[in-house]
């Protein structure tokens, strides 16, 4: 083995060659993992990217489902507030009471004119709300407006009370008497002849025209006395249901498209034997402040 200067030179030589070949691999082992953070860091905004969907993304079209399937009920009213931060209506209804009713995108405006929004309806507007229960609650399918603060109602006479001019009404759609007030204006008709307020009596039943407002209290613009007690009635149509147990029956009356509910108490054997559901009859009936009273039956022929 060489002991002289070569061996020495050959031996640094081959020393620094060892050094820079290790200096090499060590800079691309610090290199991989320079990388890898990296790769890692490019990561998390793809992941921020998916948190950042809004929560209710995923809900959006919850509120819009379709409604449970379920009977369709009527609150007629003032509306007295609209919250936005809830969701809810506020409305005086004409029965007397306060009535609060969800609703939400699934809600429809019917409304003269179309551009109307719901959440821009003012206090004091007129509205007839169609409602389903909707999660226990009271939910409105559909609110509607008109151009007219004019509003119908049937029901049947509570009380007058002249010196107050009072009319009390028992609405049939709700579950409160409603309160009008008579005014030296209101046009009160008894089958087709003028009459007197004074004529207004309990158990009459009436059809009557008032403009709910605020300021007028209920102002009733014309009233018709449909029925009072005593009176005699004929009604024609197709019996639609008979309840032997309440002896009542369902008739579909031609002349107005209205279903009536009849007593039959007090009928014959032979008569009875006449009521059945899809008999075409005429029926005479009284009167008598509560109900009809079925008085005679005959069946009516087909038409040719």
């Amino acid at each position: 083995m060489e002991k002289g200067p070569m061996a020495i030179l050959k031996a640094m030589i081959l020393t620094a060659m060892i050094f820079m070949v290790g200096c090499a691999i060590s800079s691309a082992q610090g290199a991989a993992p320079a990388a890898s953070p990296a790769t890692s860091s490019a990561i998390p905004p793809a992941k921020s990217d998916d948190a950042g969907q809004p929560p209710s993304a995923v809900t959006v079209d919850s509120p819009r489902s379709e409604l449970a399937s379920g009977k369709v009920g009527l609150v007629r009213g003032v509306l007295k507030r609209l919250d936005p931060i809830h969701d809810q209506l506020l409305i005086r209804a004409f029965g007397g009471g306060d009535i609060r009713i969800a609703f939400d995108p699934r809600t429809q405006l019917l409304a003269e004119n179309t551009s109307t929004q719901l959440i821009s309806l003012p206090p004091g507007s007129v509205v007839s709300v169609d409602t389903v229960i909707n999660d226990g609650k009271l939910f409105a399918r559909a609110v509607r407006i008109g151009a007219s603060e004019a509003v119908e109602l049937n029901g049947e006479v509570v009380r007058y009370d002249a010196t107050r001019s009072q009319l009390t009404l028992r609405d049939p759609l709700s579950p409160k008497s409603v309160v009008l007030r008579i005014t030296p204006s209101t046009v009160v008709v008894n089958r087709g002849q003028s009459a007197a307020a004074q004529a207004l009596s309990p158990g009459m039943l009436v059809q009557v025209w008032f403009s709910p407002t605020h300021s007028a209290g209920n102002s009733v613009n014309r009233v018709e006395i449909l029925a009072e007690r005593g009176n005699s009635f004929v009604f024609q149509g197709r019996i639609v249901a008979v309840d032997l147990r309440s002896r009542v029956l369902a008739l579909s009356n031609d002349s107005d498209q209205s279903v009536r509910d009849l007593a039959f108490g007090s009928l014959d054997p032979d008569s009875l034997r006449l009521l059945h559901e899809g008999a075409d009859v005429s029926i005479q009936a009284e009167f008598d402040g509560e109900r009809y009273n079925v008085r005679t039956v005959k069946v009516m022929s087909p038409n040719p």
